[in-house]
């Protein structure tokens, strides 16, 4: 998960100039909501954006950044979400559907109502996977303190302490300071405190380390930068392995924080970024079936 700087007036002329009058429809039928005080509609207009979101967001999942078109995988199904569910938010963790999650803090309470009135909110949409969206997030959206007032605006809701990040706009935290990767295995950026329990949420949240496509994705990713950081470290590096890593931190590739956190790793212990290399390389054979299967633990703990 990254973040995707834009402002509130940027991202309204977006919308504007690809569904003219959008807003101002859109800004109707938000009055009603609120006027029937619950979401309450037969039709919606929100999905006529979502190329504007997915333009914004360099065609990846908001969340999990897979691509939503590759030439490996084709067309991935994917939604424009409400971040803050527009009707009947649920308790999370489900006791039934997430046995083996467990937290020692609140989670906040469920909200039957939802967040209707930010049904027509732009900066309460995001182009998300369907994976993430209708198997993981649903309607649940954990908070740490009570749940706002009806007709709060987005920027009053940071009060609610959401323990979800909403990676779009200019506001709001970045979510590399909340996750990052030790080889395809998600983990807290922060080594303690609120911060690396919100970490491990996000990561618990939307199945970050549960998923083989996403390991997938993410070591075929590390494989594809491993010789030319490795021909960096070796002194033989060409001048298109240089523009090669320095592509490396550009938000518009697919996994891209995973990326850079093995960027870093390679500055920071080149020799364990190596092995990780190794690791992915022997992924990807194993997906030929000329390897044996990756172990994503041992990738997670080598050195």
């Amino acid at each position: 998960m990254i973040k995707y700087s834009i402002t509130p007036a940027a991202l309204e002329d977006a919308i504007e100039a690809a569904v003219p009058r959008w807003s101002s429809n859109a800004a109707k039928r938000a009055r009603k909501l609120v006027q029937l005080g619950a979401f309450q509609e037969k039709t919606s207009i929100w999905s006529q954006v979502k190329p504007v979101y997915m333009k914004v967001q360099f065609n990846k999942c908001v969340f999990c950044e897979r691509q939503f078109e590759s030439p490996q995988y084709g067309t991935i199904e994917f939604d424009l979400e409400h971040f803050r569910p527009k009707s009947s938010v649920l308790a999370w963790p489900d006791p039934r559907k997430h046995p083996q999650l467990a937290y020692s803090v609140a989670m906040g309470d469920a909200a039957p109502a939802g967040y209707f009135w930010l049904a027509y909110d732009p900066l309460n949409y995001a182009a998300s996977c369907k994976v993430c969206n209708t198997t993981f997030k649903l309607n649940y959206f954990p908070v740490a303190g009570p749940r706002g007032a009806v007709n709060s605006t987005t920027a009053e809701l940071a009060a609610e302490a959401p323990y979800l990040c909403y990676p779009l706009g200019a506001d709001g935290e970045d979510p590399e300071t909340l996750v990052t990767f030790i080889a395809t295995v998600a983990v807290p950026a922060q080594a303690d405190g609120p911060g690396r329990l919100r970490g491990q949420i996000i990561i618990d949240f939307f199945g970050l380390n549960k998923r083989e496509q996403l390991h997938r994705d993410r070591a075929r990713m590390l494989a594809l930068f491993g010789p030319a950081l490795l021909a960096q470290a070796q002194g033989t590096a060409s001048a298109s392995d240089l523009r090669l890593i320095a592509s490396m931190t550009e938000a518009n590739l697919p996994h891209c924080s995973c990326l850079r956190a093995y960027k870093q790793l390679w500055a920071r212990d080149a020799a364990l970024a190596q092995r990780v290399f190794e690791q992915c390389r022997e992924y990807m054979l194993s997906e030929a079936g000329t390897a044996p299967p990756y172990d994503h633990d041992r990738a997670a703990s080598i050195g």
